[in-house]
């Protein structure tokens, strides 16, 4: 498949152009300088062409050039072309095209307005789009009728999109490069470091997964929510969250907080299935004191909407092929049930505990929670008794009907009090 990035300096209009071409994954369009610091994909797809166009960060230099494309180079990618994005020819920008020509890259020139040849050096381009009143039209018109697809897209039958969302600097950059074994995303202990939402294909066995960066989470109460910048990110961000498989809600190990709690009730209330990974676990002392207490935070500070699957991580330490077993075990996971679901059979579960109850107090439930700790299964059961006065047989009989209940045979799990 052709990728086309869309290059020039600064200010040029690239994400302008890119958006064009993107009518739903849109880039942060504005006048101030440095808008796109990462590079963006968007596949275009129709009945009759496919192809890839990228927006990219601007460059005011040929040095800021020869960066951009050794991040480029990284990428590893076949049947690279270039779109030059001008305003008017510089000599800066002859020396850049100069340069992209004698690597033998197909070239093609651009810009919004109408500009004469005898402006710049048409040898050095492929092909022109600078003397028209609508050069968008003419170029789209191009490129749909070189990439004409040859197949049917089979890897699209089985893609699986995952969005990585969370606050700021839980470190969802370290790990979005980590999964696709590429600098991407710009990482920085700066705030909103991330901007536009950044994604990548990969393939993981018989699946095509692309994983999404998203913008960090913004307080409500926030001022910043309402800048342009913060806002356009969180809407690219509560985009890909709507169209995703999967949510990655990423939490710090090192920033336990309520704000954790209403992530996790709002992300479970969307009907979508998500994992909870708990990064920077690498910096914890007492890794197993720090689960225990964090699953009873969690436990005792929250009524689950669904099912929860939690898994501590170091998104720099952790192997890319754990991470990736992690997210694929979740995408196949069967034990995932959603509360509203778990409490409609509270009823009949209790009238059958009713059976075997031979004390004039009788067990009762009141709210059954389901979550996965580092892949152990967990229900949380709501009672009327205090978890040290709770009978063994009372808890043998209540695993059996929810293996009953829920057709758990041959699924391992433990009950929480």
């Amino acid at each position: 498949m052709n990728n086309y990035f869309i290059i020039g300096k600064v200010n040029e209009g690239k994400s302008f152009l890119f958006n064009l071409f993107s009518k739903t994954h849109k880039t942060i369009s504005n006048p101030k300088a440095n808008t796109t610091i990462d590079v963006i994909r968007k596949n275009i797809l129709s009945e009759n062409y496919e192809y890839n166009i990228y927006d990219t960060p601007g460059f005011y230099k040929f040095s800021d050039f020869k960066d951009l494309l050794n991040k480029i180079s990284i990428l590893k990618l076949d049947n690279i072309h270039f779109i030059y994005l001008i305003s008017s020819f510089t000599n800066e920008d002859f020396k850049i095209c100069k340069k992209l020509h004698s690597k033998k890259y197909n070239l093609l020139l651009f810009s919004f307005k109408k500009i004469c040849k005898e402006d710049y050096i048409s040898n050095l381009f492929d092909k022109t789009f600078t003397n028209n009143p609508d050069n968008f039209s003419i170029l789209k018109k191009y490129l749909s009728s070189k990439n004409q697809k040859q197949s049917s897209n089979v890897k699209s039958v089985n893609k699986k999109t995952i969005t990585i969302f969370g606050k700021e600097n839980t470190g969802k950059s370290t790990l979005f490069n980590k999964i696709t074994n590429k600098s991407l995303s710009k990482t920085s202990p700066l705030l909103h470091t991330t901007r536009d939402s950044v994604n990548w294909d990969i393939q993981y066995k018989n699946l095509t997964l692309e994983f999404i960066d998203t913008a960090g989470f913004i307080r409500g109460r926030s001022n910043r929510k309402n800048l342009v910048f913060e806002r356009l990110s969180l809407e690219q961000s509560e985009y890909f969250i709507k169209k995703s498989s999967l949510i990655v809600l990423l939490l710090d190990a090192n920033s336990e907080s309520r704000l954790d709690l209403s992530l996790i009730g709002s992300l479970s209330k969307r009907n979508k299935p998500f994992l909870v990974l708990v990064n920077k676990i690498d910096l914890i002392d007492n890794k197993s004191l720090y689960q225990n207490k964090f699953l009873t935070y969690l436990s005792s500070n929250h009524n689950y909407y669904s099912s929860l699957n939690i898994y501590f991580i170091s998104a720099l330490k952790s192997s890319k092929s754990k991470i990736l077993q992690i997210i694929s075990n979740q995408l196949q996971n069967k034990f995932f049930f959603k509360t509203s679901y778990l409490n409609k059979i509270i009823k009949s579960i209790n009238g059958d505990l009713g059976k075997i109850q031979k004390n004039s107090k009788e067990f009762k439930i009141y709210f059954i929670t389901a979550f996965t700790v580092n892949q152990k299964n967990y229900f949380k059961i709501s009672c009327n008794f205090q978890k040290k006065n709770i009978k063994p047989h009372i808890k043998s009989y209540l695993s059996k009907i929810l293996i009953r209940e829920l057709d758990l045979k041959g699924v391992n799990f433990s009950l929480i009090f």
